[in-house]
């Protein structure tokens, strides 16, 4: 049985739009890995929360490399300071450069270290483990400004699963 987060519908649908953004990817040898809402979820199976985009990370130098890809395929990339959002409709996947602020307070000297290689929906990719969803967290709620309240429920989501507070 196929577990789905609570909107299932939405998620049924970018499922194959994040798909066709990591293919050209992968053809294009540009190295990326999933983090944020949907390794929280695949990994605590939490049918109560929402993954309403899919979070992908990569080397700041690849982003023209995807843009000039997507711009082959008719999908649009908007730049923005971090990284940039390719979107359809209310499809979206977000790409974010990893920075020296996130690479700063990590203990691992790759986000591609200690990732897990899974099977998206027929394609094989890399997700953040379960330990690095829960120290992305600590990193994303003290950086952010306008977002506590949301990773604020993600974090007490993942804290549930774990049945212990995030250190």
């Amino acid at each position: 049985k196929s577990i789905y987060p609570k909107n299932k519908e939405h998620f049924k649908k970018l499922i194959p739009f994040a798909k066709k953004i990591f293919k050209i990817c992968k053809k294009n040898k540009i190295p990326f890995v999933i983090y944020g809402s949907f390794p929280h979820f695949y990994h605590t199976k939490d049918e109560t929360m929402n993954v309403n985009d899919i979070d992908v990370l990569v080397k700041e130098k690849y982003i023209p490399k995807i843009a000039e890809e997507l711009k082959k395929h008719q999908i649009k990339l908007k730049p923005y300071p971090y990284g940039a959002i390719i979107k359809k409709g209310k499809l979206k996947v977000e790409v974010d450069k990893m920075d020296k602020e996130y690479n700063s307070t990590r203990k691992y000297n790759s986000f591609f270290k200690n990732t897990k290689k899974i099977d998206f929906y027929g394609i094989k990719i890399n997700i953040f483990s379960l330990k690095q969803v829960e120290d992305i967290y600590k990193v994303a709620i003290l950086r952010t400004k306008d977002d506590k309240v949301k990773i604020g429920r993600k974090i007490k989501s993942l804290e549930k699963f774990l049945g212990r507070k995030l250190r």
